[in-house]
């Protein structure tokens, strides 16, 4: 099955890349069922966080996205509370073949501190409302958030 060809040489990828921001590979023997472990991003209100993510790729891989979507929560404009992630990169008509995992990833890591809030991208009003009006309670309630459920500190 070409997915499969394509997520092996993906897990290589991250495996030789080794990032210093998130670590991930398949749940047992499940090639298309992975998690991966996000740290936050330093400097902003997830630092020393560490986030749970559950990707379920799709047997028609990499035509459509991976299903991705956090276990831990997490306050934050682009995560609903159900811990979907609202990436456009994620939405089925902006993904591209060439988008890896590790990008996927990538992008999750730095949605940390570049909220995707502006015209043509999907977030949580009430959140994102308040990340633009009043930062400080944002990040008050975001490090209170990333204490609480993701060990931060």
């Amino acid at each position: 099955m070409y997915s499969a060809k394509v997520i092996s040489l993906q897990l290589k990828e991250v495996e030789r890349k080794n990032s210093p921001c998130f670590n991930t590979g398949p749940v047992g023997e499940d090639l298309y069922h992975w998690e991966a472990i996000i740290t936050g991003h330093k400097g902003s209100p997830y630092e020393n966080g560490v986030f749970k993510v559950d990707i379920h790729f799709p047997l028609d891989y990499p035509f459509a996205p991976p299903r991705v979507m956090f276990k831990t929560k997490v306050y934050h404009p682009n995560v609903n509370s159900y811990g979907n992630i609202f990436l456009k990169m994620l939405n089925p008509t902006h993904f591209r073949t060439n988008n890896s995992i590790n990008d996927v990833l990538t992008e999750i890591h730095q949605m940390f501190t570049a909220p995707q809030i502006g015209e043509g991208h999907f977030f949580v009003e009430k959140i994102a409302r308040i990340y633009v009006e009043d930062m400080a309670a944002f990040e008050t309630t975001a490090l209170a958030w990333t204490v609480e459920h993701a060990g931060g500190a």
